[in-house]
């Protein structure tokens, strides 16, 4: 019930924060609305304000701001007040403010995140057998600094490696509650041309312990038990996921470890170990620590607005280039409420950016130039500034209407896609 109340809840804020910045645009550049819906299908409510009506439909799967002009609209106004009769700037800033709405929404979300809650600090999450890091670095300590370079997300750890190696590398840490600093010689990998300190950094670790197992997991079959402790891997003693991860990786062994009410069995792994650590297994989790940034958290909140654009941009290109299937890469409804019910379950840290990252990535889809999204409406209003020449309302109604019948389509099959994946 949480799951979907969170749901319902996300998609009316996303779809009334996108369809408002169109109504606000709209009224701002001389426009008339008639209506300004959230939702589709038969209404729930509805009370008329002036010229415009305002409505809550029965499927919040969406919404729309139907002009004076546009297909289905009644509303007798001058020309001047409808949408085919503003200029294309005017179209066009229309046709953006919806998107634009979008991401100011996600900033919003971030800087609101960032200076509530706290940005989750970099931890060690483990170590890596014979490297320096281990003799100096404990999995579980916190990150605040490298060199002279501050530490807030995990991708600031290489290159603040990179620019104090090959001198001693400075880490100021949070060890049990202290604040502590280790110096640590690096090591060049001629493979990697580059330091290595020897230690895995995120905001999220493991421990082996296993806290609860599925009863035909893949490590359940293998022996595995809820309560046991992992303890060594290929001969190599692991206290952490990523430990176990990075040996089984480095040395593809095929023996374990455990430790079960102080005795130790030796256990087969599975034939695919790797997959099978994350089916059907939950790991204890080392401790979060977040922390509020202050006055940096808004360029905090604008590198995290920028990691994502960029993360958005790769899957397109990872989709288009066929590296990530269209079903795996593409999710609808009843995918997105599983990666909610996911983030949830993580907290509020984690449902507050991927409420954020929704946001965004509406405002990026509908600035595709897919007939029907913002993106097809500000093209024909740019090609019209650009060459002085107008394509006809109805020929551009026409696009749009097969544009958007097409997005049902499709909306419909993603759908399909993603409960075939919940019954699999």
């Amino acid at each position: 019930m949480t799951t979907l109340l969170v749901f319902i809840g996300s998609i009316l804020l996303l779809v009334g924060i996108h369809e408002g910045g169109h109504f606000l645009a709209a009224k701002a550049l001389g426009m008339a609305v008639e209506e300004f819906a959230i939702g589709f299908g038969p209404p729930l409510w509805r009370r008329r304000r002036g010229e415009t009506l305002y409505s809550v439909r029965l499927l919040p799967l969406g919404g729309f701001v139907r002009l004076a002009g546009e297909p289905g609209s009644s509303l007798e106004v001058p020309p001047d007040r409808t949408y085919h009769g503003r200029p294309a700037w005017a179209r066009f800033l229309l046709s953006a403010s919806g998107p634009a709405a979008n991401v100011l929404l996600a900033l919003m979300i971030l800087l609101a995140a960032t200076w509530s809650l706290g940005i989750p600090r970099v931890q060690v999450a483990g170590l890596v057998p014979d490297m320096p890091a281990q003799d100096s670095l404990q999995a579980g300590d916190h990150v605040l600094a490298i060199g002279d370079r501050s530490i807030w997300f995990p991708e600031d750890v290489g290159p603040a490696i990179q620019a104090a190696a090959p001198d001693p590398v400075r880490l100021e840490l949070m060890r049990g509650g202290e604040r502590v600093t280790v110096t640590v010689e690096p090591v060049y990998s001629d493979e990697a041309e580059l330091y290595r300190l020897g230690a895995y950094f995120g905001t999220w670790a493991a421990l082996t312990e296993v806290i609860d197992l599925e009863p035909d997991a893949p490590l359940a079959m293998a022996g595995l038990q809820s309560g046991d402790r992992i303890v060594e891997v290929c001969g190599a003693p692991v206290g952490t996921l990523h430990e176990l991860v990075g040996v089984i990786h480095d040395r593809g062994c095929g023996q374990f470890t455990v430790e079960r009410a102080g005795t130790r069995i030796d256990l087969d792994l599975p034939d695919d170990p790797l997959a099978a650590l994350s089916a059907g297994v939950e790991f204890a989790e080392l401790p979060a620590v977040h922390v509020r940034p202050g006055a940096a958290g808004v360029p905090l909140a604008f590198r995290q607005l920028g990691s994502v654009l960029v993360g958005f941009v790769e899957g397109i290109r990872a989709l288009v280039t066929r590296e990530v299937p269209a079903g795996e890469a593409v999710a609808g409804p009843v995918g997105i409420a599983g990666i909610l019910s996911q983030g949830i379950q993580a907290g509020a840290w984690a449902t507050l950016m991927l409420v954020a990252l929704l946001s965004l990535n509406l405002a990026i889809i509908n600035l595709l130039p897919f007939p029907a999204l913002d993106g097809a409406r500000m093209t024909f209003a740019l090609w019209e500034m650009i060459t002085r020449r107008r394509v006809s309302p109805a020929v551009e109604n026409a696009i749009h209407t097969v544009g958007f019948l097409l997005l049902i389509a499709g909306l419909l099959l993603i759908t399909f896609w993603d409960v075939l994946r919940l019954v699999r």
